[in-house]
């Protein structure tokens, strides 16, 4: 199954979203997840916020190799699952996907549990906020993430 984590620059919430859920796809044994992340704006090879590395850090992992890249670098359409942060994220898979546009998602479908709910709200991005801002927001990643490993380990 590949999985795409989607947000606008790909240097905060979906780079922290796509290392978080490597790190736990793996715990939970579910080697058979890829996933992938991008960003709609189209931003190409910069490294990871500095606030989103030092959150991360704070939660033993590491964002120092991660490079942002746009969707044309990460193939939306060949996704089973997309994992967007805002509603325009998936609006913008598509109308680049057209009919076979693969399931879309907001992340904070899965903050209550690991079966999505209709009405999530999106997840506000921090850039240029305070590091507390990017806190938060990593807390509700780790949380609908977890939810989504469930997800993932129910279907199979």
């Amino acid at each position: 199954m590949r999985l795409l984590f989607v947000c606008s620059g790909n240097i905060c919430r979906s780079a922290m979203a796509v290392e978080y859920a490597r790190h736990r796809f793996a715990a939970a044994g579910l080697e058979e997840v890829v996933s992938d992340s991008a960003g709609t704006l189209g931003i190409e090879g910069e490294r990871a916020s500095r606030e989103a590395g030092q959150v991360l850090r704070e939660a033993g992992l590491d964002l120092s190799l991660h490079r942002s890249k746009g969707l044309e670098g990460a193939d939306p359409c060949g996704a089973d699952l997309v994992i967007g942060m805002e509603r325009s994220h998936l609006d913008e898979v598509g109308r680049r996907c057209g009919a076979g546009a693969p399931r879309r998602l907001l992340l904070r479908a899965f903050e209550s549990g690991p079966d999505p709910r209709e009405g999530a709200p999106e997840l506000d991005d921090p850039i240029g906020g305070p590091i507390e801002e990017y806190r938060e927001c990593f807390a509700t990643i780790r949380i609908c993430v977890d939810h989504i490993a469930d997800h993932l380990r129910n279907r199979t």
